[in-house]
């Protein structure tokens, strides 16, 4: 797009006789977009008239000799009008037939063609080139000394042949001469003006780097140096000059063979990170690009960028560390998922929902080279699938009805030397599992609605609480992505399988919510929490440890039983079966006095309490029901007071 189409150009013309600026006004009317001035003058008076025309248009034309002094006087494109043989046939149709020779003046050098009008016209014709006005009356002179009665150039030489006895005719420019001048001057302005914005955009973009840039010539002359090195180097970058390496180590000679990447070199105060690339064209040597930029500036810049990641919640905030566990099977999948985090290979973790799948891809992230890229987290089942491919990998411009105007880069984009963490992965539908496998087949991806392909470079952690095995056999998910994804696996067990961690997780919660719980109580609940089936793990466990907080406090040890039940630990029954969770860990008897009592305080719940229902549905007395009922609470409440 030109940005200067609508511009009008202005353009002055000095003309030399009346006729030259009737055509140029009409030629400027008829283009359109054109300021048009007009002025008279020739040679000498010409300076002064087109320095005060100057400021104020794009372009000044005129002819011959008036155009060469005035193009020496000023700094804005001059235009010659040129004199052309048809211009001179035109003039030797004015001249009386039986005239055999007439003398032609015109400018700097000769007449292309000046023998074939010679021939076609029968009259002898005797150059005379000027370069200045003297040089025309001495042509005039000569001409008369030699006979010639008939003289054809411009307005000074035929006032000279005038003056001298002569007749003169006007060599004057025609329509499509000045026409073609015109378009001429329109093109050099254009032109100019490109070039103008150009450098004016180039001045910008080095004005602009906080980089130190010097750019120098093959004898090591300085071409270009920007603010940011002048600032750091000083004189030894002045434009112009002989380029002066500020540390004895950078060895021009040697830079002009082979680049220099990322050197650190003091020079001054400031620790620098340089680089010098030599500039070949074809096959010659023709300069060296110099960068220098602050290192405290870079660490403070990537710093920045941490902030900004962070801000956006583009990071990852777990380690390790942050992983707590007692339990021998866990703490061998923190060893491997390790051993994985050096790797730039992708991983799934398989578990179910709550066991700290995203807590091993952000320790994972935390643990590799890419621990200062973003860490991305998407959980495909969570996004409807007409959005997921644009939120994956962006769209271009005007992809699809509402569409930011710019388009938007994707996840994948965003996550570039970082890590990319598809939570619920068996989610994916089929057409995106086709895309993704290209992602990670060729490291780039194509936007939606676009025509290009993005190269990326982004480790992909992926996570399920589906059995992609099955999927796979069912047809619902791609094998040749299950394996691409799948390259290293982790499976994560559920708390159930890990009971041992429940006490010291509840602890761990406990105190983070800053709560001080009374050891006696904790010890009455401990038996609950380990016998429940915990079908949310993790993060179940620690949203019952918070209402915990908030019932302990006030919970007497009469009122303690009735806190268990708040905290809502019901065991999963189907029909009239009851599945149970016991603690066996005390031998047979305890176990077995507990499934009683949890039986009949399940049964009692049913019943509204009622003893008789109960103890009928037991088929058992009610005296039986009351005291296996309150055996275990008895034992609990002395194990209590002993504590």
């Amino acid at each position: 797009m030109d940005v200067h189409a609508n511009q009008p150009i202005k353009l002055a013309l000095i003309a030399t006789y009346p006729e030259m600026s009737k055509i140029f006004l009409h030629m400027a009317e008829k283009k359109g977009g054109i300021v048009a001035y007009d002025e008279y003058a020739s040679f000498n008076d010409a300076i002064t008239v087109a320095q005060k025309l100057e400021p104020n248009v794009d372009a000044i034309l005129s002819r011959g000799g008036t155009a060469e002094y005035i193009k020496n006087n000023v700094s804005i494109p001059v235009i010659f009008i040129p004199i052309t043989p048809f211009d001179v046939v035109m003039a030797m149709q004015k001249i009386d037939l039986n005239v055999k020779e007439v003398a032609l003046s015109h400018f700097s050098k000769r007449i292309f063609g000046v023998e074939e009008i010679e021939r076609i016209c029968g009259v002898k014709i005797h150059e005379y080139i000027f370069d200045d006005r003297d040089d025309i009356e001495k042509n005039i002179l000569d001409a008369k000394k030699r006979g010639i009665k008939v003289v054809i150039g411009g307005e000074v030489a035929v006032s000279f042949a005038h003056k001298n006895g002569l007749l003169g005719y006007d060599l004057s420019a025609g329509n499509d001469t000045v026409n073609r001048a015109v378009d001429e001057a329109v093109s050099i302005v254009r032109t100019a003006r490109q070039e103008r914005d150009r450098a004016t955009r180039l001045a910008a973009a080095l004005n602009s780097i906080t980089e130190g840039l010097v750019i120098t010539d093959e004898n090591s002359n300085v071409l270009i140096c920007n603010p940011s090195a002048l600032k750091m180097l000083g004189d030894n970058c002045a434009i112009g000059k002989a380029y002066v390496a500020p540390c004895p180590d950078i060895d021009l000679k040697k830079a002009a063979n082979a680049p220099q990447f990322n050197r650190m070199r003091k020079i001054g105060d400031i620790m620098v990170n340089t680089n010098l690339i030599p500039v070949i064209l074809g096959e010659r040597f023709i300069g060296i690009v110099h960068t220098f930029e602050d290192v405290t500036k870079i660490q403070q810049l990537e710093q920045d960028i941490r902030n900004q990641l962070h801000d956006k919640g583009f990071v990852a905030r777990y380690r390790f560390e942050d992983i707590a566990t007692n339990d021998h099977q866990m703490q061998a999948l923190k060893k491997r998922a390790v051993l994985y985090a050096k790797t730039d290979t992708t991983i799934m973790i398989e578990g179910e929902s709550g066991t700290g799948k995203e807590l091993f891809a952000q320790s994972i992230h935390n643990a590799s080279a890419r621990v200062d890229g973003p860490f991305i987290a998407i959980n495909c089942a969570a996004i409807p699938q007409s959005l997921l491919e644009s939120e994956l990998f962006g769209y271009e411009a005007g992809a699809f009805t509402g569409a930011k105007k710019e388009g938007r880069r994707g996840l994948f984009e965003l996550a570039h030397r970082g890590t990319m963490f598809l939570d619920e992965i068996g989610d994916i539908p089929k057409l995106l599992q086709t895309r993704l496998l290209r992602v990670l087949q060729e490291k780039e991806l194509m936007r939606v609605g676009g025509t290009r392909v993005v190269p990326i470079d982004t480790r992909i952690i992926s996570a399920t609480n589906k059995n992609l095995r099955k999927l796979v056999s069912k047809g619902d998910f791609r094998d040749d992505l299950y394996y691409r994804l799948s390259v290293f696996q982790l499976s994560l067990p559920p708390l159930r399988e890990r009971r041992g961690d429940v006490e010291m997780l509840c602890r761990i919660f406990l105190a983070q919510m800053k709560m001080d719980v009374d050891e006696k109580q904790f010890r009455y609940l401990l038996p609950s929490l380990l016998a429940y089936h915990w079908p949310g793990n993790v993060r179940e466990l620690r949203n019952v440890t918070e209402r915990l907080s908030l019932l302990l406090p006030h919970a007497s040890r009469e009122t303690l039983r009735d806190s268990i039940d708040e905290l809502g630990l019901y065991y999963e029954h189907q029909g009239k079966g009851l599945i149970l969770n016991i603690d066996v860990s005390n031998g047979l008897r305890p176990a077995i006095e507990q499934a009683e009592h949890d039986i009949i305080d399940h049964l009692l719940r049913l019943n509204n309490n009622n003893h008789n229902l109960t103890a009928k549905a037991l088929r058992i007395g009610r005296s039986t029901l009351w005291r296996k009922y309150t055996q275990q609470d008895s034992e609990r409440d002395e194990s209590l007071s002993q504590g």
